[in-house]
């Protein structure tokens, strides 16, 4: 410590030296580097052994610079000053540093740091620093030690500390700690001191302990928690603003309560948590503390707790933004008859609030507009599959509401924002429930629609809620006329053709599948194919927008009569892939159409109604399909396939390869393949390769045929090089199951 009074000169010594030890630094990388390219034995050993010794220095060097400030905030002497630069060196060196870590802890860096706050406890930067040292030391636990003795502490270090807590735990919990760490701070909020920004730290903590984890939440009712919050949360609003964090914290604790588990609400309001709450709104000071209540209040009471809240305090704007939210999140969730039955008075209610917040003399924000409408539409969504047209006024008015929304002008971000909702809600209904369909379209919905996307070609997200609930309304014929019309339009394009995947791709999942919605008959697949590709070679430069156009057109391809995809609609394809042979998204869509067009499933009957499954129909399909591969070969589609096997050989491109590999089996045969993938090494492609083989051999075991003693060794042959990969064992072990297969089938015919 005495020699560190006295380095004011070896600092000024430090910086005149500065620059020459940057460069000594980099002689000792540029060594380290260079001796692994030289060839002569001797010098590369004396090299790389002078570059390891002088590094070693530099450890050794830097492990004790780390015990030197270790020793600085354990020594008694130390100024308050000292121990704070010292505290913030080792903050700094501990932060993202394992090595500098371990050092730490292996020199008591933990003890030296609780000395440290505990002697400097006034020093305000010093207990930041020192916290934060703990922190980055020993995370949760070493946090929780320090609470340990918190009692000896002063409040304004306690309140560091916990804080330091929280950030933590919304960083990362451990499940084992957090046990403990919650007992630790029920004890403190019990009987700790009555510091308000103690007691709001402590209850932020709390409640990021508690977050989504039942079991801790059942603890900590366990542990009493729910009286004390509750008490906590009525001497803080005794106590004015300057309480508003510590309010907040409690209610969004209890919120996460009863949220979590209907049995922790259940407490809540045996410990007359409902009418806590209510008082706090209806004497509401317009913070983000009455919008908190609100929302716990949901969870509590239910939304006509809430509508009564918001009544008795119309005025204050908080209450009525948090009552919205809580509604906009519950009412759709409703299920319980009774709970049901409530949902049309709430539906009167924020139509009532709709009218008002919309007049033109209201001064009310886009905000609270947004959330009105967000909370109308879960009701709508909560009502809609217990009634059809006719059955409800208040639903009736609501949807038609609804739909008059998307014919009023888009003004600012919140007018996009409020037709983005509507429009995915009035979609949602009629997939709930269809009977809603011929409804909105006897009060002209299709117009609506198709003047929404009139107008909306500058908003991209809002054009896709536009073709989304029109798709849900009147099928892909009003998806495709709406494309005929906006070939001009490459964001009214893209929007298009991502509504037609929703429609087509069965093997998507998710809330925006329109399986329900009307496709077209397959005789009509190859108008659409033209129109399609008529999109596409507008904006040939759009990756995004060709490779949505390859998706559709493998999607309509393979509900195409065999071969009657228009050559037009190929050329499409390959001058996507051509003009963006770098884009991995591109080329797997376009292998994907490849593979469409050469496996379509639609087309049961041939021309004049032969049937496929006859000796004739099967002669007719081969030869549709023959005549489809020509075409891609003559297109170069077997040189895309083996590029593409080639440079997106990476686990981030699966899609592309399978496909890649599917379609080069078709077009050059499954040894072309094998070429390929044995060229390639072991790897992804390899693995993907082989993966795609098994189901190509799987679905046309005869081409297997005269090179099935090839395949097999060949396949033999790239499994025992990746012994190690199980994926490539069991698909090769499935292609060797083919071969086998077929060599008896093979025996048979010669018998």
């Amino acid at each position: 410590v005495d020699a560190m009074h006295n380095g004011g000169q070896m600092a000024a010594v430090a910086a005149r030296t500065a620059s020459s030890t940057v460069k000594a630094f980099y002689v000792i990388k540029e060594l380290a580097k260079l001796s692994l390219q030289v060839r002569h034995e001797q010098l590369q050993g004396a090299a790389a052994q002078l570059a390891l010794e002088a590094l070693a220095h530099v450890e050794e060097c830097s492990h004790r610079c780390i015990q030197l400030l270790v020793r600085a905030l354990g020594a008694h002497d130390t100024k308050p000053e000292l121990a704070a630069d010292a505290a913030w060196m080792l903050h700094k060196l501990t932060q993202r540093c394992d090595v500098t870590r371990q050092w730490g802890r292996e020199a008591d860096g933990l003890e030296a740091v609780r000395f440290a706050i505990a002697r400097h406890s006034e020093h305000y930067s010093l207990v930041q620093w020192a916290v934060g040292t703990v922190q980055n030391l020993s995370g949760l636990r070493g946090l929780a030690s320090l609470l340990g003795v918190g009692a000896r502490l002063p409040d304004s270090v306690v309140a560091s500390i916990l804080w330091s807590v929280y950030d933590l735990l919304k960083l990362e919990r451990d499940s084992n700690e957090s046990v403990e760490l919650l007992r630790l701070l029920v004890q403190l909020l019990t009987e700790g001191s009555h510091d308000i920004e103690v007691q709001s730290a402590c209850c932020s903590a709390i409640g990021a302990v508690i977050i989504e984890d039942a079991r801790l939440g059942a603890l900590l009712v366990e542990l009493g928690g729910v009286p004390i919050l509750l008490n906590t949360l009525r001497q803080s609003r005794t106590l004015g603003s300057a309480t508003d964090t510590l309010t907040c914290a409690c209610i969004n604790t209890l919120a996460s309560l009863a949220k979590a588990s209907s049995s922790h609400a259940e407490v809540i309001r045996q410990h007359g948590g409902v009418q806590v709450l209510a008082q706090l709104d209806a004497q509401g000071r317009g913070g983000c503390e009455d919008e908190a209540a609100m929302w716990a209040l949901g969870y509590l009471g239910g939304i006509g707790t809430v509508l009564q809240a918001m009544s008795h305090a119309p005025a204050s704007q908080a209450v009525v933004r948090g009552g919205l939210d809580v509604i906009a999140e519950l009412a759709c969730q409703l299920n319980a008859p009774y709970e049901v039955s409530t949902l049309p008075e709430v539906l009167q209610a924020l139509l009532n609030l709709w009218c008002q917040i919309s007049s033109p003399s209201q001064t009310t924000g886009h905000r609270c507009r947004k959330k009105c409408i967000g909370a109308i539409c879960s009701t709508v969504t909560g009502l809609v599959p217990h009634a059809d047209p006719g059955q409800c006024p208040e639903l009736d008015r609501a949807v038609l509401g609804l739909l008059e929304v998307q014919t009023q002008e888009i003004a600012g971000d919140a007018d996009v924002e409020i037709a983005e909702l509507t429009l995915e809600c009035l979609g949602r209904l009629m997939l709930i429930r269809p009977s809603w369909q011929r409804h909105l379209q006897q009060f002209g919905a299709e117009e609506v629609f198709s003047q929404r996307i009139r107008t909306g070609r500058t908003h991209r997200r809002m054009l896709k809620y536009a073709f989304w609930a029109s798709a849900a309304l009147s099928g892909l014929p009003f998806v495709c006329k709406q494309l005929q019309q906006h070939l001009r339009s490459a964001d009214t394009i893209i929007a298009g053709f991502c509504t037609i995947i929703d429609i087509l791709d069965d093997d998507l999942e998710g809330d925006w599948v329109l399986r329900q919605a009307e496709r077209c008959d397959e005789n009509a697949v190859p108008g659409v194919l033209r129109l399609i590709s008529e999109a596409m070679e507008g904006y040939l430069g759009d990756a995004l927008l060709q490779s949505r156009g390859c998706h559709c057109v493998g999607l309509l391809a393979a509900h195409a009569p065999l071969g009657a995809a228009p050559r037009e609609t190929i050329a499409a394809v390959f001058a996507a892939v051509r003009r963006h042979d770098r884009c991995s998204y591109v080329a797997r869509d376009a292998c994907y159409a490849f593979h469409a067009l050469l496996e379509p499933v639609g087309g049961g009957l041939g021309p004049a109604g032969i049937n496929r499954a006859t000796e004739d129909g099967t002669r007719w399909a081969t030869e549709r399909r023959e005549a489809v591969a020509a075409l891609l070969r003559e297109g170069g589609a077997e040189a895309i396939c083996r590029q593409c096997l080639t440079e997106f050989a990476d686990i981030a491109n699966v899609e592309l390869l399978e496909e890649a590999a599917v379609v080069l089996c078709a077009l050059a045969g499954v040894p072309a393949v094998l070429v390929v993938l044995a060229e390639a090494g072991p790897g992804p492609a390899r693995t993907v390769g082989i993966k795609a083989l098994a189901e190509f051999s799987r679905q046309q075991p005869l081409k297997l045929r005269g090179c099935v003693e090839a395949v097999a060794n060949a396949v033999m042959a790239m499994a025992a090089e990746s012994m190690e990969d199980a994926m490539l064992q069991q698909n090769a072990a499935l292609v060797l199951g083919f071969c086998e297969t077929c060599r008896i089938s093979e025996g048979v015919q010669q018998i």
